[in-house]
């Protein structure tokens, strides 16, 4: 649980920011992307998806929510739509309360003991199974993700 929250802290720093390319982010051309995540073989809301750029890769990444349909749109850090060009490291996670339900907007994820649905392989930027390639122009991805325990 300490690896995951310190990941997550991380991630979010980098939406954020903090850290990142040493240059002006805002000066980073930016192309659209967007998809469809499923868990197990259905939609679900309120999956984070977040591109981390591999090695040689400008920027700082870009992160999106799936909406009930399992569809996400990236944001930059600067709330452009999309991410810079280059190679990334896709990684997904669903925060719950222990009881499976859904965590309330005055609630805090780490305040109601919030664990991740999605398994651990797919949170883990080293191990993650899933990359993209962003281009100029960019189809839909589709990302199948397990849930833990599957």
């Amino acid at each position: 649980m300490l690896k995951y929250r310190l990941l997550l802290s991380c991630l979010l720093l980098c939406l954020t920011g903090c850290g990142g390319g040493g240059g002006d982010e805002s000066t980073l051309d930016v192309y659209p992307v967007n998809g469809t995540v499923t868990v197990d073989g259905k939609p679900l809301p309120s999956v984070t998806v977040f591109f981390m750029p591999a090695e040689g890769t400008s920027g700082l990444g870009a992160g999106g929510v799936t909406d009930e349909t399992g569809a996400f749109t990236l944001k930059y850090k600067d709330d452009r739509d999309g991410v810079p060009e280059g190679t990334y490291r896709v990684l997904f996670s669903r925060l719950v309360k222990p009881d499976g339900s859904s965590i309330g907007n005055d609630e805090i994820a780490i305040d109601v003991g919030a664990v991740n649905q999605i398994a651990d392989i797919y949170n883990d930027p080293e191990k993650t199974p899933v990359s993209a390639t962003v281009g100029k122009t960019n189809e839909p991805y589709k990302f199948e993700v397990k849930s833990k325990g599957k």
